[in-house]
């Protein structure tokens, strides 16, 4: 109730501000005026469907379902290079599942010796694409429909080589196969991560609040591994769809359109890996947002067949997110640097009614937040936000280069974990952005360019920019801690 009562205050506060905002614009008549009024009203956009879709949640019970049939299930585990120690844990523990009539594929894409007599020593079947003479055609989402073909279960479990599954997933989780039209049951998601979880992998507000959104609205997001989908609903689909780079996200977005019911059963089953550096984060989250943007732009749910107007808004949600990072929050960073410069404002005289009714707003969505996300690392995502606006900008405009038909590149993670790179080059934008805006009001001051009411006015979003990006650029450069319970290393069988 206090979720819903602060968002309620949010938007009515918000919408205030808009129309008082837009007066001060149309007045004005000033370019800038328009592009700051619409990084707000797109911030808005965002923040209006996602109060309403995380107002009901739903959960279920840990034990999942009992099955009513004795579902046949096949366990693909997808490899593509990935050190042996790490595809070896994960087959081990594939092993040891808790369920009489499964059968595991270990699909490798590398046609690794090394792979093939292990998986053949635990009674696995072991298939290579290259070792059969089969095109490496569409990366991992090609070597899923090439496993397929090779495969009779009626259920299948996808398993990313660094995913290593508790005995009980299956058995868990299965039970919701008993719904005819159930096509895919996700579980939640979860990493080994150092003690701080620096870039914030553990993701709370997606997979513990977001999630739980989709599944009561039936627009539950595949995330590729720990998932179990219908044979049957992947072959009236023609099996995992292949356009976009990777199969997760653009699969279940299909079957959801062909009027299918997806499920989020959030409890962690499996654990994997997660990018330690800002180098490994830059390459993940690039990807991700490559990968729903293109469907933002080339396969909008606006105009998605088949979609109702809950599940338009829900994925919605999620590509308006990257948008706010990687379009609207570089806005909001740069409109300070153009008013130290050029010296004009279209809110001039009007500072002081700004910052009231903006930190009205302000303060209600904050409250707001505490309260939809409770108890969620809501600041801690608001920084990652704010942080990987490079990343999200870069594949945003990817996204509008690569229509269906022109496919980006692929690029496997965890292919060489826990090596040390170089953070430098990816937090030369931040450093940029700091650099000038703690110069650059003193440089205005000096030479007269704005008055020292404006720059005064403009100190406080410079000093809020160098708050948000200053944390990354700390994050970016130190190393991560690892405890002894969480340190991967020692799971996959690597020396500390």
């Amino acid at each position: 109730m206090r979720a819903q009562f602060f968002s309620l205050l949010t938007l009515t506060s918000g919408a205030f501000y808009l129309c008082w905002l837009a007066g001060q614009a149309y007045q004005t008549g000033e370019l800038h005026a328009y592009v700051f009024l619409a990084a707000e009203l797109l911030a808005y956009f965002l923040l209006l469907p996602l109060a309403f879709d995380v107002w009901h949640l739903r959960c279920h019970r840990p034990e999942g379902l009992r099955a009513l049939s004795n579902y046949s299930v096949d366990v693909f585990i997808t490899c593509c290079g990935e050190p042996l120690p790490i595809i070896q844990t994960t087959l081990l523990a594939a092993k040891n599942l808790n369920y009489e009539s499964y059968q595991v594929y270990v699909l490798d894409d590398r046609g690794q010796p090394t792979v093939a007599t292990l998986a053949q020593s635990l009674g696995f079947h072991y298939y290579s694409r290259p070792l059969q003479g089969v095109p490496l055609l569409n990366n991992k989402s090609g070597n899923l429909n090439f496993g397929l073909g090779l495969s009779q279960g009626e259920i299948i479990l996808v398993l990313d080589a660094d995913q290593v599954p508790q005995p009980d997933i299956i058995r868990r989780m299965i039970g919701f196969f008993n719904f005819p039209r159930v096509a895919y049951v996700q579980s939640q998601q979860s990493f080994f991560l150092p003690d701080d979880d620096p870039f914030f992998n553990r993701d709370e507000i997606f997979y513990e609040t977001i999630q739980l959104s989709n599944d009561q609205a039936n627009a539950v997001i595949s995330c590729g591994s720990g998932v179990f989908y219908r044979r049957l609903a992947l072959e009236e689909i023609g099996g995992f769809i292949t356009w976009n780079i990777v199969e997760d996200v653009t699969t279940s977005y299909e079957l959801l359109s062909q009027g299918w019911k997806g499920i989020y059963f959030p409890y962690v089953l499996s654990r994997g890996l997660a990018p330690e550096t800002l180098a490994g984060v830059w390459r993940q989250r690039f990807q991700w947002c490559l990968d729903t943007m293109r469907l933002f732009f080339w396969d909008n749910p606006l105009l998605k067949k088949g979609l109702n107007l809950r599940q338009r808004l829900h994925f919605l949600v999620l590509m308006v997110t990257y948008l706010i990072s990687g379009v609207v929050l570089p806005i909001f960073y740069l409109m300070p640097l153009y008013c130290y410069y050029s010296g004009i404002s279209f809110l001039y005289d009007q500072e002081w009614h700004f910052l009231v009714i903006r930190g009205v707003y302000l303060f209600l969505t904050v409250w707001s937040f505490r309260y939809l996300f409770f108890k969620k690392a809501a600041l801690k995502q608001f920084k990652m936000l704010c942080g990987l606006f490079p990343v999200y900008a870069l594949a945003t405009l990817a996204a509008l280069w690569y229509p269906p038909g022109r496919k980006p590149r692929y690029r496997v993670n965890n292919l060489t974990p826990w090596k040390e790179t170089s953070n430098a080059v990816y937090l030369l934008p931040h450093l940029s952005l700091i650099l000038l805006h703690l110069t650059l009001p003193f440089i205005s001051m000096y030479s007269g360019w704005a008055s020292l009411r404006l720059i005064a006015t403009n100190a406080l979003f410079s000093a809020f920019t160098i708050w948000v990006l200053g944390e990354m650029v700390i994050l970016g450069l130190q190393k991560p801690q690892w405890s002894t319970s969480t340190d991967p290393r020692l799971v996959y069988g690597f020396e500390s």
